[in-house]
């Protein structure tokens, strides 16, 4: 300890700081004007990562990869596909609107060509068919008329090319296989075929083309044109499922 003050002495310097090893207080330094104040402080630690919630970021990233790269996948194949894809088989071949009654057995060939007209008979020879099916029905209208109705179903090799010749007999003008009066091998005076009664109606279904075309019998009266028209069309749409039933 210093030594004590005595009364009379002269005052004990203050330093203002704390006592070093020999007892004295050492002067506290002070800093220069203008200086920068020290500042002392510890980084704060990261905070923690949550797996649960990083592992649900990678299983949603892999997520949208996966729905990207099926709607990539879905654009390229249906783009791809042929003008007038296939359509869905008939789901019920033996029910439908109109009661149709065979007019003899179908009729089966291997080729196509011979049994074809115009541009429909070039594309045949270019690309042959597996088997052609034919067959002759009658049946009502609505109203009591009686109709004959010829229903083909052509096998192509692909479905691609079942798609191509839909397509072309789909135009006006362009040919047709033959129907089995067009053909001679019914017999239906005066009518030579039922590709000017103006019924029609196509499909495929897979490697099948079906092609369907009907007339009035000729000694039905006819009446208006665009209603008889329409009613052998609704005849000929009802027929598909005669294709599918006679081509299986």
């Amino acid at each position: 300890m210093p030594a004590p003050h005595h009364p009379g002495q002269p005052p004990w310097p203050d330093h203002g700081g704390r006592p070093d090893a020999s007892g004295d207080t050492a002067p506290i330094r002070s800093r220069p004007p203008g200086a920068t104040p020290l500042s002392f402080h510890t980084e704060a630690p990261p905070p923690p990562t949550n797996p649960f919630l990083s592992w649900g970021l990678r299983i949603l990233g892999l997520i949208l990869v996966a729905v990207v790269s099926g709607l990539v996948w879905w654009y390229i194949h249906s783009d791809s596909q042929p003008a007038g894809g296939a359509d869905q088989p008939t789901q019920n071949p033996t029910a439908g609107q109109f009661e149709f009654t065979p007019a003899g057995e179908p009729r089966r060939d291997p080729s196509c060509a011979e049994h074809a007209y115009n541009q429909v008979k070039t594309f045949f020879q270019q690309t042959p068919c597996q088997q052609l099916t034919r067959a002759l029905y009658t049946t009502l209208t609505r109203d009591g008329r009686k109709v004959y109705t010829n229903v083909s179903v052509v096998r192509m090799p692909t479905a691609d090319d079942a798609a191509r010749l839909r397509a072309l007999a789909d135009k006006d003008n362009t040919g047709n296989v033959n129907d089995l009066i067009r053909e001679g091998l019914v017999k239906v005076p005066p009518l030579k075929s039922l590709s000017n009664g103006g019924g029609y109606q196509a499909v495929q279904h897979q490697q099948n083309v079906i092609i369907v075309e009907s007339d009035y019998d000729p000694a039905v009266k006819k009446g208006d044109k665009k209603q008889d028209e329409a009613a052998l069309d609704t005849i000929c749409e009802d027929a598909i499922r005669l294709g599918d039933q006679i081509g299986a």
